[in-house]
C-alpha cells in the first residue's frame, strides 16, 4: 500500500512540474515566443497587429476610430490623439484598451470574447514600455 501511495504521489509530482514549468517567455502568432524584453515590431508585435486589429478591416483598410495599424509602421495616431505613448504603457490607450474600455473606446479587439492572449499584452506592454520603436 504505501508503495502505491508512492508511486501515485511521484506520478502526481512530476504532472505538477511539468505542467507549471514556464520559461515566462508566451508564444504568439505562429508559436513566436516572445522574449522578457527587447521586443521587435517587426517579428513580435506587427504579426500580433496583422492577426487581431487589421483583420475584419477594423484597422486596415476601414481605420476604425481613425487608427490605422496596416501601414508599416504605423503612425498610432487616431480620433483620440496619439494611442502610444512610448516609454509608458500606463498611458497608451492603444495599450489600455486591451483590457477594458476606456476614453469612449470599447475594449479591443470588439469581435472577441477573450481578447487577446495575456502573453501578447505582455509583449505590447514591454514593447511600449521600452519605447516602441518601430524600427526592427
Amino acid at each position: 500500500m504505501l508503495f502505491k501511495i508512492i508511486i501515485s504521489s511521484s506520478f502526481l509530482l512530476t504532472l505538477i512540474l511539468f505542467s507549471c514549468g514556464s520559461d515566462n517567455t508566451g508564444t504568439g502568432p505562429g508559436n513566436i515566443a516572445y522574449p522578457d524584453s527587447n521586443l521587435s515590431y517587426t517579428q513580435h508585435i506587427r504579426p500580433i497587429f496583422l492577426d487581431n486589429c487589421i483583420q475584419g478591416d477594423c484597422h486596415g483598410g476601414f481605420r476604425a476610430g481613425g487608427l490605422d495599424l496596416e501601414t508599416d509602421p504605423p503612425n498610432f495616431q487616431s480620433n483620440s490623439g496619439l494611442v502610444v505613448i512610448p516609454f509608458s504603457k500606463s498611458n497608451s490607450l492603444l495599450y489600455l484598451v486591451l483590457f477594458t474600455g476606456r476614453d469612449g473606446v470599447r475594449r479591443m479587439p470588439p469581435d472577441r470574447i477573450s481578447g487577446l492572449l495575456d502573453a501578447e499584452i505582455t509583449a505590447i506592454g514591454t514593447w511600449i514600455d521600452e519605447g516602441a520603436v518601430t524600427a526592427n
